[in-house]
């Protein structure tokens, strides 16, 4: 939002103003002096989402190379959501924000039973299995509080990672090395 400076604003034509704006002058002191912010109280966000792929329980035998391997199988894929440390902020939450802020329907956890069915061929000399990973979403969750009563400093109480699977069907395999 773009706000103009007013000047020349007096008191009668202050209530002209639009809610939220504060006119210029005179008349802005008292209304800056009124607003107060709570240094105790804890505020939070999402920011930084981006889409991961994180592995699921499928994966075929290892393979050493070279040759083809393939994994096929009727089965069950299951995802789970990972954080880093505690959130201090309900899962249910930024799983709602996470809708809301980047239209992505995320969940706990995401479980579909399949055929799955998937060949690549492992090099020469390594060892090598297919392992399914599915698509998620990672954020950043970032806990704060105003450090300053006039609301003008911040400072961050904990910033977390959090990744949750996406509710869909996006899939991808890929070869992983042994240690």
């Amino acid at each position: 939002m773009r706000v103009r400076t007013m000047l020349g604003i007096t008191a009668a034509t202050a209530g002209l103003l639009a809610p939220g704006m504060v006119a210029l002058g005179a008349e802005a002191a008292p209304a800056a002096a009124a607003k107060k912010c709570n240094t105790k109280e804890i505020n939070w966000f999402v920011r930084g989402g981006h889409e991961v792929y994180i592995g699921t329980n499928l994966y075929s035998d290892w393979m050493e190379g070279p040759g083809r391997i393939t994994y096929q199988k009727t089965a069950t894929s299951e995802s789970n959501s990972s954080v880093s440390g505690t959130l201090g902020v309900g899962i249910d939450a930024v799983i709602a924000e996470i809708r809301s802020e980047y239209s992505k329907t995320v969940g706990k956890s995401h479980s579909v039973s399949d055929s799955w069915s998937y060949t690549a061929e492992v090099p020469k000399n390594k060892v090598r299995r297919l392992h399914q990973l599915k698509q998620s979403w990672r954020v950043q969750v970032v806990r704060w509080r105003y450090t300053t009563t006039d609301c003008k400093k911040t400072t961050d109480v904990s910033n977390k990672t959090a990744t949750f699977p996406v509710k869909n069907h996006d899939y991808m395999w890929v070869l992983v090395g042994k240690a």
